[in-house]
């Protein structure tokens, strides 16, 4: 059988400067940037994989504990319509003995404000999205 060589090809990719700066925050030590991009195009399934609790830094300077309670959750995504950037639905874990459909995405700090947050976990019919205040420990929701 004869030796296959493969051949390696290089293309240049235009980011802007805050795509770029993500794609730095999310790098990891034995990663170049081909290596993250290919990660985080998976975004979702990361997201999915993420679940219990979250701490998060908001634009706003707050300091808030997302959690989500899997056994509320029946995927109404009112949390993933207003805040695609935290929240991810995995529809076919909505059910059945790993029931566990909601996951929280890796979110860069102050990125997102935290009204975005409440009202994520305030529009979710069944209540299944909790929030602490990190600092004072007080539950602000529900």
């Amino acid at each position: 059988m004869p030796d296959q060589k493969t051949a390696t090809e290089e293309n240049t990719l235009v980011i802007n400067s805050k795509a770029f700066e993500k794609l730095t925050w999310a790098k990891r030590k034995d990663e170049d940037y081909s290596d993250v991009i290919l990660r985080l195009v998976s975004t979702k399934l990361d997201g999915l994989q993420r679940r219990g609790e979250k701490e998060i830094l908001t634009s706003d300077n707050r300091r808030l504990i997302l959690s989500v309670e899997q056994n509320l959750c029946m995927g109404a995504e009112s949390c993933v319509r207003l805040a695609p950037e935290v929240f991810a639905l995995d529809q076919s874990r909505l059910s059945g003995a790993e029931a566990e459909p909601l996951g929280m995405k890796e979110v860069m700090d102050r990125e997102v404000p935290s009204e975005k947050l409440m009202a994520a976990a305030q529009t979710c019919p069944y209540k299944a999205i909790r929030v602490v205040d990190a600092e004072t420990g007080e539950q602000i929701f529900p």
